[in-house]
């Protein structure tokens, strides 16, 4: 029994008590997140995340270590306070810090301890109308998942775009992909990756990707991330009955920044796809946008998704873009 409570405590998200006092003596308790702008992004379990002036801080304790831009300088640390100073690094070493003359702070998660885990998932709904020369009505849906579990992530991407102009289909693709990693160092994982698309107008019935690869992680912090990976394939592709079966390169990139204390994101996912067969080519898809959040689980989006194919079906063009307006949903 006490074997099974240890191994229960040490798989548990672990709950950080920073805090962070106030000029007037207000005490608050919860999460540092990152500072910048002139302001601390604070998360508590009673208001959510919240932004406090650097300004209107006496002092600040937190029990992760921080990535320090005071004034030019660069530091790293836990922020601590003792002896009635403000400090920066950690127990028995640690230097004196003025809190309004940090510019940045952020945590790395790259080395966060193990046995932190976390799962997020979120559905972006979107749609066009446009009425002219032209009555033009477009949807789309992504459903993605995220699941990080000591040293493993999973990803789970749904797409489904759909389009009709004078009420004839004029897009109606299905996109389902699927990025496995493990991390073998902090930053250096290997990957593996599925993918399943068909899009009826472009004569795709089915085109199946089957693929591993090595990627590196360049950092992945309060403020953002940034992944690439690079591997091999396997190519089913099923196009009006032909069916054709080939090896292939991959090349992905998966970017986000936030700003405005994280209610700005901006993204940007793409993958290059070289089809050994001279009769398919190369394959480039790619989502770049930015959202807006309007509290913790609701945000607007502006996105546009973009693809391209160098040998596409005879009658079919070679770039496809999409521009969608919407609102998305975090749970």
């Amino acid at each position: 029994m006490k074997f099974v409570f240890l191994m229960l405590m040490l798989m548990m998200p672990r709950v950080w008590a920073d805090v962070i006092v106030l000029q007037n003596g207000d005490r608050l308790t919860g999460v540092v997140d990152s500072i910048s702008g002139g302001k601390v992004l604070f998360k508590s379990a009673f208001a959510g995340p919240v932004s406090v002036n650097l300004a209107a801080i006496a002092r600040l304790t937190t029990e992760g270590i921080f990535d320090v831009n005071a004034s030019g300088e660069k530091l790293r640390g836990q922020f601590l306070f003792e002896d009635d100073q403000q400090l920066i690094g950690s127990a028995g070493s640690a230097r004196p810090i003025a809190v309004d003359r940090v510019r940045t702070a952020s945590q790395n998660l790259l080395v966060l301890e193990k046995f932190v885990s976390s799962w997020d998932s979120r559905i972006d709904l979107a749609a066009n109308f446009s009425n002219g020369n032209t009555n033009t009505q477009q949807f789309s849906t992504v459903m993605e998942t995220i699941l990080k579990q000591e040293n493993y992530e999973h990803g789970l991407t749904l797409r489904v775009a759909k389009e009709k102009a004078e009420k004839e289909t004029s897009k109606d693709e299905l996109d389902l992909a699927y990025d496995g990693k493990v991390f073998i160092s902090s930053s250096l994982y290997a990957s593996a990756n599925a993918n399943y698309f068909e899009d009826g107008l472009r004569e795709v019935d089915s085109r199946i990707t089957l693929g591993v690869g090595v990627g590196n992680r360049f950092w992945d912090n309060s403020f953002g991330m940034l992944y690439s990976s690079l591997g091999v394939s396997y190519v089913r592709e099923d196009s009006l009955g032909n069916v054709a079966n080939d090896p292939a390169i991959r090349w992905s990139l998966d970017y986000k920044r936030y700003l405005l204390a994280k209610q700005l994101e901006l993204f940007h996912n793409q993958s290059f796809l070289h089809i050994a067969s001279g009769n398919q080519g190369e394959v480039f898809k790619s989502s770049s946008g930015i959202r807006y959040a309007l509290n913790t689980r609701v945000s607007l989006l502006a996105r546009l998704d973009f693809q391209h194919e160098t040998k596409p079906a005879a009658g079919s063009g070679k770039s496809d873009v999409a521009y969608n307006l919407g609102v998305g949903a975090k749970f």
